[in-house]
């Protein structure tokens, strides 16, 4: 969800006519009625507030004269048709237009929807409600709701997925970067190479993504991509931990063993006073 400057417009709900002739009635509206200054702070209050045609009327102006954020915040409006008439292939060329403007939250949704397929049975529209959202934890909106979905729209495409995973990453999004990661680590869309799923793992790790801090963590303590090092794997369990990953207690006690007691005190300690921070990863 977007969280600078909104503008304004006039709009409505689309009506039930051909996907071309909503377009191109909308675009000529909203062109006629954008205003010279806006504030598009103004959608994110309104979807908060669950008024969704607003929402949509601040969004669109900005989306026509080509704010990136604007367009990834109205894509989600008609990927779970709010405020508007849903339509997956205008949800789908906004956020393209966005990630193609360098939106790092747009790039690692279309990562999301080339990764899984992204589609709906027939005649099941009004049916679906789906929930399109980059994982952000300042996002303004509602929490991520990847839901797999049959039918007949976007087809899996794990290379597409990598590609735009690869652009959110590099663009500093953690969980683009995590989830990069995990396809570096099994081949799948990209050339297996756990060194490199390391790094992205630790560029994730390190902006304090807990489900990466754990993984970091487990690298360690197997060597895998890494050099072995129980200490580290200590460090980064015990950071997961203290960020609410609790699914590595059982491997941080086990590594807190091999140490000895003030290195453990100390590792804990060093994760007290850890401070996340932003990393730069080159692909090889």
């Amino acid at each position: 969800m977007a969280r600078s400057g909104k503008t304004k417009s006039k709009g409505g709900h689309m009506q039930r006519l051909p996907l071309n002739l909503q377009i191109a009635a909308l675009a000529g509206f909203f062109l006629a009625s954008i205003p010279a200054s806006a504030d598009t702070a103004a959608g994110v209050a309104a979807f908060k507030n669950k008024d969704y045609h607003r929402a949509y009327q601040e969004w669109k102006a900005a989306a026509e004269v080509g704010q990136a954020e604007a367009e990834f915040d109205l894509g989600l409006l008609y990927a779970q048709g709010l405020g508007v008439r849903r339509d997956l292939a205008e949800a789908m060329r906004l956020y393209r237009s966005a990630a193609e403007k360098g939106n790092a939250q747009a790039q690692f949704a279309l990562g999301q929807i080339y990764l899984r397929g992204w589609g709906i049975p027939r005649d099941e529209v009004d049916a679906i409600r789906w929930i399109m959202m980059a994982n952000s934890v300042e996002a303004a909106g509602p929490p991520p709701d990847w839901v797999a979905l049959e039918g007949y729209g976007v087809p899996r495409d794990p290379r597409q997925a990598v590609y735009w995973y690869d652009r959110a990453a590099r663009s500093g999004h953690p969980e683009a970067q995590f989830d990069l990661a995990r396809l570096c680590s099994s081949g799948e869309g990209t050339k297996r190479d756990e060194e490199q799923a390391a790094r992205w793992t630790s560029a994730a790790a390190a902006q304090g993504y807990a489900p990466a801090m754990m993984a970091f963590g487990e690298r360690y303590a197997i060597g895998n991509g890494v050099v072995q090092d129980h200490k580290r794997a200590y460090f980064w369990l015990t950071l997961a931990f203290l960020n609410g990953e609790k699914h590595g207690e059982k491997l941080r006690a086990a590594e807190a063993a091999k140490l000895p007691a003030e290195e453990v005190a100390q590792q804990e300690r060093a994760a007290q006073d850890w401070r996340p921070r932003a990393v730069s990863v080159t692909r090889h």
